[in-house]
């Protein structure tokens, strides 16, 4: 179970890193310090489940203004 855990957490950091670093500007797309890597690892629950909130809540933001 421990193991299943680090190795989602692993894969979302990375991911993660990947994502901001490449696709946003400013300070939200500069490399990433290990401190914030290591918060997106043990935390990766809670930064999971923020970033598709927010992800959701931006798609319904930008739906309504097509309608």
């Amino acid at each position: 179970m421990i193991v299943l855990y680090i190795l989602v957490g692993t894969g979302w950091v990375w991911w993660l890193e990947w994502f901001t670093t490449t696709n946003l500007e400013g300070v939200y797309g500069k490399p990433w310090k290990n401190r914030e890597r290591l918060f997106h690892w043990f935390f990766w629950p809670y930064s999971l489940t923020t970033f598709l909130y927010a992800m959701v809540k931006e798609s319904n933001n930008r739906n309504k203004g097509n309608e």
